[in-house]
């Protein structure tokens, strides 16, 4: 299995031809101080990875980068199903940054950003080519590597509460109060600390409750994917 493979793992770009770019190179070499002879694993993100010796190239003291040698077979782990999506209306940066770090760690499928009635409206940097979504996917791809994951999650770029919804038929809202539980064959959608409008709450009649108190968004969030994922796990080990 591909977390106990290796004692690093490094998203790369192309697993026939690897190359580990230098802003890795130099995280495995000086801040986890990996040495030569140790075993990693390199991903695609899709599924793929494979092994591989690391060996140091120094200058003295001074590193100066890392060469890879005894590549290994490329396995392919099975992607588990149901696929976990979870929507949540944009909070600060730094709080989505977590919950982005969190969900990606637990094995979340899809993150998606949305603006409701009652949340903030900006949109000013989460569209796909903003600074503050490029921000949440380097988070998102760092939290993969730490956590072993073999797929990278995939980082939708902010839409509203309404276009979500109608480009998924069956949703599940999560609400204060509900007597339902999150059911992971539904993409499962995280209001703010006010809540969703009457008119929200009509638009998906699916309600479910993650907890007696009432959470922020991004808390919401991280607490329902890891009763999503958990029981999906639970569930494929059956």
């Amino acid at each position: 299995m591909l977390p106990q493979a290796g004692i690093a793992h490094v998203l790369i770009e192309d697993l026939e031809s690897p190359e580990v770019g230098l802003d890795d190179q130099y995280h495995l070499g000086v801040v986890r101080r990996l040495k030569s002879g140790d075993l990693i694993t390199l991903g695609d993100g899709k599924g793929r990875w494979r092994q591989a010796t690391l060996s140091i190239v120094a200058q003295g003291r001074r590193f100066k980068g890392i060469v890879l040698s005894n590549l290994g077979e490329i396995f392919t782990e099975p992607r588990l199903s149901p696929r976990i999506v979870i929507a949540l209306t944009v909070p600060a940066l730094d709080r989505a940054s977590w919950a982005v770090q969190k969900m990606t760690e637990l094995g979340v499928d899809e993150i998606h950003f949305l603006h409701s009635n009652y949340s903030s409206t900006r949109s000013e940097g989460l569209d796909v080519s903003g600074k503050e979504f490029q921000k949440l996917a380097r988070v998102m791809r760092e939290a993969a590597m730490q956590s072993r994951a073999a797929y990278l999650p995939e980082l939708f770029p902010i839409v509203s509460f309404r276009d979500f919804v109608q480009n998924h038929s069956e949703c599940i809202l999560c609400t204060y109060g509900a007597a339902d539980v999150p059911d992971p064959d539904f993409p499962v959608i995280i209001g703010p600390e006010g809540g969703f409008s009457d008119e929200e709450l009509e638009m998906v009649p699916k309600h479910a409750s993650l907890s007696g108190n009432i959470l922020r968004s991004e808390t919401a969030a991280v607490a329902a994917s890891a009763y999503l994922t958990m029981k999906r796990f639970t569930s494929s080990n059956l």
